[in-house]
């Protein structure tokens, strides 16, 4: 019965974790197009680096998280970078704020050009139903998760086994230029750190809940084993596509096209799904931390951090990712390198 327990603990983890990671620009495939897609099969290097950057130190995190009882991100960040903490918070505060209002912003989107929901009620009902479930604190973030990643998993498995049959373009991308291994450490490196980053709120909360070490330690190494799985196939599935999927803005709707108009409904489907997983974490890990530090009641700081992300969102999507996402990675990096070695060291 306790073995049981731990897998269902575990398991709601991991299933956070992916939730977390798995946004909009992964679930358009953009993301994998550009940090592994263009190094063609050399591609299954950083791969491996970012999946195992994601067990390593978000094992570590689970477990510091419930070493600290932390309600919050910020108990974690004083430990582990001291000094320098404050600034440290105020980038992860500065992230998830944008990724926030990214996220709303590409689930306006996504309702405008799908069902012609105009923009601001597609983004506005988003809003509401993430509010809703953040409300419900770590609980209502594991339970959302536990439905929504496994579909979101197995569509990209539908899609996978698709390209396996050869319904591609014939023709596998190759690099499209020369490489070298520092670029290929640097790109694993950097888009695991960002994403590390922004996990930090609901892996800390999440295993402060949790008090069996060996449940953080498989709900680890199962949400960054399983960050991994899926980063490869969608990978897989984009190169199978040959370089004529460059020229696309939503990489994975190219492939889901050619697969019927059933699929591309579920596309849309699995896409907001995607979007609302990565903003439920960011709401709720903004609103925990301004209620730990301003002891400003939960409800209240989630409010707050709704209307500001509703009012940025209508900066665009695309905007705000060209604007602030490339500033967002480089301070991602530095910190994630700092924390690897912090928790190597301990």
């Amino acid at each position: 019965m306790r073995i049981r327990e731990e897998i269902v603990q575990a398991t709601k983890i991991a299933f956070a974790y992916i939730g977390t990671v798995v946004g909009a620009g992964f679930a358009s495939g953009q993301e994998i197009m550009r940090f592994f897609t263009v190094y063609g099969i050399y591609s299954i290097w950083p791969i491996l680096i970012a999946a195992s950057l994601f067990i390593f130190i978000g094992t570590k995190i689970l477990r510091l998280g419930s070493k600290l009882n932390s309600q919050s991100y910020k108990a974690i960040i004083e430990h582990t970078f001291g000094i320098i903490s404050p600034f440290v918070s105020g980038y992860i505060a500065l992230a998830m704020v944008l990724i926030g209002a990214a996220m709303l912003a590409g689930s306006g989107a996504l309702f405008n050009e799908y069902a012609g929901i105009p923009y601001w009620i597609g983004t506005g009902v988003t809003a509401a139903a993430a509010l809703i479930v953040v409300l419900f604190g770590i609980k209502g973030i594991l339970a959302i998760n536990t439905w929504i990643v496994p579909l979101i998993l197995m569509f990209s498995l539908i899609v996978y086994g698709y390209s396996l049959q050869g319904n591609g373009s014939g023709q596998e991308i190759t690099a499209i230029y020369e490489i070298t291994p520092v670029e290929l450490v640097m790109n694993g490196v950097l888009y695991a750190a960002f994403n590390i980053i922004l996990s930090i709120g609901v892996l800390s909360s999440a295993a402060s809940k949790v008090k069996e070490p060996r449940a953080l330690t498989i709900g680890g190494i199962m949400g960054g084993g399983i960050l991994g799985i899926m980063i490869f196939i969608n990978n897989y599935s984009l190169r199978a596509q040959g370089p004529g999927i460059y020229d696309y803005e939503v990489p994975m709707l190219y492939i889901v096209n050619h697969m019927g108009p059933l699929f591309s409904g579920l596309y849309a489907a699995v896409t907001w799904g995607a979007i609302f997983t990565t903003l439920i974490a960011n709401f709720f890990s903004l609103s925990s931390v301004i209620n730990d530090v301003f002891r400003v009641p939960v409800s209240l700081s989630l409010l707050m951090v709704t209307c500001l992300c509703f009012v940025i969102s209508f900066m665009g999507f695309s905007q705000i990712v060209a604007f602030f996402y490339p500033l967002l990675g480089i301070f991602g990096f530095v910190l994630t390198v700092i924390m690897f070695v912090s928790t190597f060291k301990n």
